[in-house]
């Protein structure tokens, strides 16, 4: 797997103590407001959640970038870039950048967020250059009163992802609140076959095949078993991780009729699928075993909560279509199909938090193969 060249390769370092004063400087040289203070300076360098970059000529610097990241969280976010007058249009701020990019990937996170001037245009076309996306913007952000655009770019990086880790897979946004399983394996059926309509007729036909349970209220959901047994049936291979015993959408239904038929409808997919030889494996869904699904050229769908992604308590489904060393991309029905691809990068610590669901964090995942 070809790497990215380190930050130390970029010419940039981390920036150490002893760089105070000269970061002081260029703050004063590179801005007439919002300057970092020395103080905030000698913060941010012994900051366990700052990463302080440096490009230096001599004991002169030419630039700093300052990269923020919070415990827990796979966003950073760039705080500061800061560029010495007389080098500026010399490829400073893109080589920062470029670090900071490539040392926020490193970290482990997924996503790197930053907040422009809304008049620095050349900025704007910097940061488009890196692959930002605008997203959004905050009015009289800076002390001037000067507004702010907002920018972002996912980390997951396809050129990283080894032979067989990274699949290409057309999003489908789902059109109804209770479809995102039959939405995610519709995406996951057409990357193995092209065949396969991608439609809402092809949606509901795959809901009314796959359905397991009752919900709370309004339509059924779709468990596992439901999903594997519908992909069976369109002859594709599945394997199936989920655990044994009760549902695992038991919890959120009170009415004892209910919980009956759940589990009664689960038992019949289950038995099915055994009587196909269908592999079904009650070992919890963890990052090591999604790649090693990826690397084997699967693609796995796999259910998440949405309380991390959409701040809703509902269990989600999702297509996992690669892996890059660091980041997870994943493919959400609940995305628009007019955003850009539907795709979500999360990182390595963030998936173990979303890939899991209800108070006692079961997991579950579908597994598509191949086509017989």
């Amino acid at each position: 797997m070809k790497r990215q060249p380190s930050i130390a390769a970029r010419g940039v370092a981390l920036a150490c103590s002893a760089d105070l004063p000269a970061l002081e400087r260029l703050e004063n040289a590179a801005f007439s407001s919002d300057r970092i203070s020395r103080r905030s300076w000698g913060r941010l360098l012994v900051s366990s959640s700052a990463r302080v970059l440096v490009l230096r000529s001599g004991k002169a610097l030419d630039g700093a970038c300052v990269v923020l990241r919070r415990e827990g969280s796979s966003v950073a976010r760039l705080y500061s870039i800061a560029v010495a007058p007389s080098m500026r249009r010399a490829g400073v701020a893109s080589g920062l950048l470029a670090a900071a990019i490539h040392d926020a990937h490193e970290s482990g996170c997924a996503v790197l967020r930053l907040e422009s001037r809304s008049g620095n245009v050349a900025a704007h076309r910097l940061f488009e250059r890196h692959g930002f996306v605008r997203s959004g913007c905050k009015p009289a952000y800076y002390a001037d009163g000067e507004g702010a655009l907002c920018f972002q770019k996912d980390l997951f990086d396809g050129s990283l992802a080894q032979a067989g880790v990274a699949h290409q897979v057309r999003h489908y946004a789902q059109t109804l609140d209770f479809t995102c399983g039959p939405c995610a394996m519709l995406m996951a059926m057409s990357a193995i076959d092209p065949a396969m309509p991608v439609n809402q007729a092809a949606e509901i036909r795959l809901w009314r095949e796959a359905t397991t349970v009752f919900m709370a209220a309004g339509h059924g959901g779709c468990g596992p078993f439901g999903l594997a047994h519908a992909a069976l049936a369109h002859g594709f291979e599945v394997s199936v991780y989920a655990a044994s015993g009760a549902s695992l959408f038991m919890d959120s239904v009170r009415d004892p009729r209910k919980k009956g038929v759940i589990q009664l409808v689960e038992n019949d997919f289950r038995t099915a699928l055994q009587a196909c030889q269908v592999p079904i494996h009650s070992q919890p869904v963890s990052p090591d075993c999604v790649i090693e699904q990826l690397r084997a050229g699967r693609l796995p769908i796999v259910l998440i909560s949405l309380w991390r992604l959409h701040r809703q308590k509902t269990p989600h489904w999702v297509v996992i279509t690669g892996f890059d060393g660091a980041v997870f991309r994943l493919l959400d029905p609940m995305v628009r199909s007019g955003d850009p691809d539907g795709g979500v990068s999360i990182s390595w610590s963030e998936f173990k938090k979303v890939a899991r669901y209800g108070r006692r964090g079961r997991t579950a995942a579908v597994v598509l193969s191949g086509k017989k």
